[in-house]
């Protein structure tokens, strides 16, 4: 019982490595949206020493949908979480300003917290706000 212990130890131990090297391209801060567009060049630095460009249209597409008062609480790039525990690649959102942009971009008229997101979702997604979102990998 002990061995088997252990054993779990030192997968999770390895496991966690490895999801900090593919989770190495994060952002280090995330900015909000109204300071990105205020900015000439949008962007954050990552983790990896990389800069993580937004584009102007989708940055004025998300401040159309949300307006000024969401402006200045919705901290980009939006972070969708890539879950471990389901047989299809599933995504997940936390954040309640993110989950509102991203509902009214799907035509969702209601949503949960976390909210999960599909494959057929994400293409829609990536094609309206591709640069305003990031993906990162969980271990559940």
């Amino acid at each position: 019982m002990g061995e088997l212990l252990e054993d779990e130890r030192v997968l999770e131990k390895y496991l966690s490595e490895e999801l900090r090297v593919v989770n190495k391209s994060l952002p280090l801060r995330r900015k909000s949206l109204s300071e990105l567009l205020s900015e000439k060049y949008p962007h954050v630095l990552t983790r990896d020493g990389g800069i993580h460009m937004f584009r102007k249209s989708e940055l004025r597409l998300a401040y159309e949908l949300l307006g000024s008062e969401l402006a200045d609480k919705l901290y980009l790039p939006i972070i969708l979480e890539v879950r471990t525990e389901f047989k299809e690649t599933v995504m997940s959102i936390n954040d309640e300003i993110a989950a509102r942009l991203i509902a009214k971009i799907l035509g969702l008229k209601h949503y949960d917290l976390p909210m999960y997101i599909y494959p057929k979702q994400l293409g829609v997604l990536r094609r309206a706000i591709g640069t305003l979102i990031h993906y990162a990998f969980v271990f559940s």
